[in-house]
């Protein structure tokens, strides 16, 4: 999926039973710096929130193929840990009867095509609130009743289909689906009632005031767990780039009353995933005061740096990362240095290096070979290029070298590629090709939803958009 949208981002239930892993896709503890093992979930959680902002949220599928093996120890670590500490530790659920008023769940925000979830009729939006009679709040917990009823099946061919309930278009009345036991295919964000208002009120209507409102009753119902509230305070730092002053006062008062690490982790799943660069920003600049040196925060405030065109700041932070010795417990990893070179790949196309950043697009491709993302900003670069006049014919050119490579992306991320393929048309005077094009996604609900939020990541990616619109617009009005 290319935009997901509190910490509820996870990748809960793909097909594999053994895929316990968080957000789109997860990474060894270990893959992003060299760090003891007693930092993974934090290692963890920086490593999505880098891919996600790298890739626009679908590029990691690439990454769980090398983390799914490291992911069992990971687990143990969580379960080993004190519930009370750590928001993703978690246990199998009881059954429970009623799940009348339920204030927490796991919100659907991406089903896989032709996925047992897609069969059974889940879809975006859906609120799973338990899984065969469990109560599911976050990844542990459906995990669990998932592997426990796995492992029933396995044992005794019993039960072949489980039951999901769930809050379904804004109803709270409770519904139920029978999906098959094991993983469903389908990624999750944690949900709760509280936290769906307070988003609400600031990603919908940028509303501060009422959004802290939303939080202060939810801290006085005394039915939202001190994490849950966090998120929501975390949501609610101001983002407005005239609100400096603000912004840091909440700032410091979030590293007042909860621990750094927490604040932190919790301004990765709620700040990055939603976009609130500046508001995220602070919250890294804030931690790097206490930590002085951290390599995860680095990355994460460079790629914040990015966003908000702060190139030479993104650049000078990098360059001491790369200065640390071999052997600093903050130099970045083998893999680290691959997000760190995808990060300067960024930096080149804000300052229209077009040429840079396809190198450094195409050496991305040869470690991670299919990468939706690296593919699609490979030839995003190759064809800046040709409208430029930079390389006339270019595209075709970086096309052939990754052709062989599309696979699955060619199948159901067309849409980009054809995107891009119109713009070239256009720019060329060759609109008919480009409109013809265009018409195969006219009633794609996909594409109408993802080619603006993927292609406004990208500098002058808005030139995709307008033209894709502009085609669109064009075949809308004729009879």
């Amino acid at each position: 999926m290319d935009n997901l949208s509190s910490y509820e981002h996870r990748s809960v239930l793909e097909s594999t039973p053994s895929a316990n892993c968080h957000s789109m896709t997860a990474f060894s503890p270990q893959a992003l710096a060299r760090e003891p093992h007693g930092k993974s979930l934090r290692w963890l959680v920086v490593a999505l929130v880098i891919l996600f902002l790298i890739s626009g949220g679908w590029g990691a599928v690439t990454a769980f193929k090398y983390a799914r093996a490291s992911l069992g120890n990971w687990r143990q670590q969580l379960q080993a840990r004190d519930a009370s500490s750590n928001p993703l530790a978690g246990d199998l659920p009881p059954v429970k009867k009623d799940f009348y008023g339920t204030l927490a769940g796991l919100k659907i925000v991406g089903v896989t095509p032709d996925s047992p979830a897609a069969r059974a009729g889940l879809k975006f939006g859906d609120i799973l609130v338990a899984y065969n009679r469990r109560p599911v709040s976050n990844q542990d917990e459906i995990s669990a009743a998932m592997d426990y009823e796995q492992e029933q099946y396995s044992r005794t061919g019993k039960p072949a289909t489980v039951e999901l309930t769930l809050y379904r278009d804004g109803d709270m009345a409770l519904k139920t689906l029978r999906v098959p036991t094991g993983r469903l295919g389908i990624y999750t964000r944690e949900w709760t009632f509280a936290y769906a208002f307070v988003d609400d009120a600031i990603m919908q209507r940028n509303d501060y005031a009422e959004a802290e409102r939303y939080a202060n009753q939810a801290e006085a119902s005394g039915q939202y767990t001190a994490d849950q509230l966090l998120h929501m305070r975390v949501l609610c730092v101001n983002n407005e780039k005239d609100s400096e002053a603000i912004r840091q006062s909440q700032v410091d008062d979030l590293y007042q009353k909860s621990p750094a690490d927490k604040v932190t982790l919790f301004g990765n799943y709620d700040l990055l995933y939603n976009k609130r660069f500046r508001a995220a920003a602070a919250v890294f600049e804030r931690y790097l005061k206490i930590r002085k040196v951290d390599v995860s925060t680095e990355l994460n405030l460079a790629a914040c740096y990015v966003e908000l065109d702060r190139y030479d700041d993104a650049d000078a932070l990098l360059k001491k990362v790369l200065a640390r010795p071999n052997g600093d417990e903050n130099a970045p990893s083998e893999y680290g240095l691959s997000v760190l070179s995808n990060i300067r790949g960024k930096i080149d196309m804000g300052r229209h290096q077009y040429d840079r950043a396809q190198e450094r697009f195409l050496a991305a491709l040869e470690r991670y070979p299919g990468d939706s993302y690296y593919v699609l900003a490979f030839l995003y670069c190759a064809a800046q290029r040709d409208v430029k006049g930079e390389k006339p014919g270019e595209f075709e050119a970086a096309y052939k070298v990754v052709s062989g490579q599309l696979g699955e992306t060619e199948n159901s991320m067309g849409y980009h590629l054809d995107a891009l393929r119109a713009f070239i048309f256009v720019k060329h005077n060759r609109t008919p090709e480009a409109a013809a094009l265009v018409s195969k996604w006219k009633n794609s609900a996909e594409a109408k939803r993802y080619i603006p939020v993927f292609w406004s990541r990208f500098p002058e990616g808005s030139n995709i958009i307008d033209n894709w619109n502009n085609l669109l617009h064009g075949l809308s009005g004729k009879t």
